[in-house]
């Protein structure tokens, strides 16, 4: 499962330092890297990894410590599966970090749960919701919930996604989790229930609707369960889910 990534702005926040461009001109340090981040930012938003790590690059030559390049590297290296340049440069935006910075700790904590790190993952989250005024802590607490369910602490994770829940009533992704868990947990109706609040904000998915079909084998609708199973082989016919559903009638 997938945790929410967040980026914000580059902050201009820090004092300034002149250094000369090879053609002789005066340039500020600091503004040139936060210039050259944000611009390593944009391109890899836009799916132009190679130009964005070129722009990165220059940002950290103006300032190495410069927060933001270090964090947007860290996340153009997890796009790439470089995980270990990606735990590098995480680690030096943090250290780096003069005040907090809730979209680092978010993201770190992501990749942090992505590489089974979960305790130092939820310590990543937890430093977001230490911010009272922080303008999504529903988002946070479904990344603490996806991260305690991928840890396998399912009552942990029932406990952060209700919480989210309980801001954002209609999270499709905290829905589809607290369906997971109760499947799990042999809570069928309540499984049949989160799924039917998702289905209110979501379209369905080959993995919704394949537990949808497996719960309604055990609850026995069968109205429900043929619905389901026409959706998943009219819409997903070469998804892995089809394949289950195919090889288990």
């Amino acid at each position: 499962m997938k945790l929410l990534v967040l980026f914000t702005a580059v902050s201009l926040f820090m004092l300034s330092g002149c250094a000369s461009t090879p053609g002789g001109r005066d340039v500020d340090r600091t503004s040139a890297a936060d210039a050259n981040a944000e611009l390593g930012l944009r391109y890899m938003l836009q799916g132009d990894l190679e130009v964005a790590m070129e722009k990165l690059e220059r940002a950290l030559e103006f300032d190495s410590r410069h927060v933001p390049a270090h964090h947007y590297t860290a996340e153009l290296y997890r796009r790439l599966d470089r995980d270990d340049r990606a735990s590098r440069h995480f680690a030096l935006a943090v250290r780096h970090s003069r005040e907090p910075d809730y979209a680092l700790f978010n993201n770190y904590g992501a990749f942090l749960c992505s590489q089974g790190e979960y305790d130092k993952g939820e310590e990543q989250f937890l430093k977001v919701l230490e911010n009272p005024v922080y303008s999504r802590p529903d988002q946070v607490y479904e990344n603490l919930g996806l991260c305690m369910e991928s840890k396998g602490d399912l009552d942990k994770a029932q406990s952060y996604l209700r919480q989210g829940l309980n801001l954002n009533a209609r999270a499709p992704r905290s829905l589809l989790a607290m369906a997971r868990i109760n499947f799990e947990q042999e809570n069928h109706l309540s499984t049949r229930a989160y799924l039917q609040r998702f289905r209110e904000v979501a379209r369905h998915t080959p993995e919704s609707l394949w537990l949808g079909i497996r719960t309604e084998r055990i609850l026995g609708d069968r109205n429900a369960l043929g619905s389901y199973s026409l959706s998943l082989q009219r819409n997903f016919p070469d998804a892995e889910e089809t394949r289950l559903y195919l090889e288990s009638r």
